[in-house]
């Protein structure tokens, strides 16, 4: 379906920096009219109160990861807001179906030829995940790209390993990945098994949580942390494991001797 460029400028100016937020069109007498907006898995009336209150944390979301930098550097109560909230967390789920798989009949709000400077891309969607950002070349921070030259100037790091998801789905990490984002995939891993002593579920901030049965009683596993990873590894084998760097020891050097002194 296609919009004016009118109708364009006017659905962007609405949702400002929120662009995975879908439409829900109907058509009366070839007027094509907006009915609902769908947004990290909830349908909301438009205009609503409701809609603006969640348009205004998603704005808050991605201002406070431009103004603190990576996740990594927020305390609890922030991290969980950015994950509840960010564009680039509700992309995740969206993607991976953990909202509930996607209306066809939805229409998309993202800006494909909207550019900006390629370090507000990488803190958009680096640092509010937590991934390493890459700057193949100096001085490119303010070189204004698309989303999508940005996605792919991004993935060409030669650094970055591959992380198999399944046998036809695979992302890349970099070396040394945080814990919180790996976290987010290692769930994905799981769910894709469709064994059933595993079962995925959400919490209260969106980010998902693994359970394993253990006697007949499901425990959970907070794949966010080091401490979960190792523990899901322990029973499901993680193939980060196989990729995962090894850690350099340091050498202690030897001092040099001294020659003997001629007489």
């Amino acid at each position: 379906m296609k919009f004016s460029l009118e109708e364009k400028k006017a659905i962007c100016a609405l949702f400002d920096k929120c662009d995975v937020a879908m439409l829900k069109i109907s058509i009366h007498d070839g007027v094509k009219h907006i009915d609902k907006v769908y947004l990290d898995g909830k349908y909301y009336d438009i205009p609503s109160e409701d809609l603006g209150i969640k348009i205004s944390f998603v704005n808050g979301a991605v201002d406070l990861i431009r103004e603190k930098g990576n996740i990594s550097k927020l305390d609890k109560d922030e991290r969980n807001f950015v994950i509840r909230n960010h564009p680039a967390w509700i992309m995740l789920r969206d993607c991976f179906d953990l909202n509930g798989e996607l209306d066809h009949s939805l229409c998309g709000v993202v800006r494909t030829n909207q550019k900006k400077p390629y370090e507000v891309w990488a803190q958009d969607f680096c640092d509010s995940v937590g991934d390493k950002k890459y700057y193949p070349k100096k001085n490119m921070k303010s070189l204004l790209v698309t989303y999508s030259e940005f996605a792919r100037i991004h993935n060409s790091d030669s650094e970055r390993v591959r992380f198999p998801i399944k046998r036809d789905l695979a992302t890349s990490f970099p070396k040394g990945v945080k814990a919180l984002y790996r976290g987010f995939f290692e769930a994905i891993r799981i769910m894709a098994l469709d064994d059933d002593n595993f079962k995925l579920e959400l919490n209260k901030f969106g980010y998902p949580e693994v359970y394993y049965n253990q006697g007949n009683q499901w425990i959970k596993i907070d794949v966010g942390t080091d401490e979960g990873l190792e523990k899901l590894s322990s029973l499901s084998k993680s193939p980060y494991e196989k990729i995962k760097p090894v850690k350099e020891t340091k050498v202690k050097k030897k001092r040099p001797t001294k020659g003997k002194k001629k007489k």
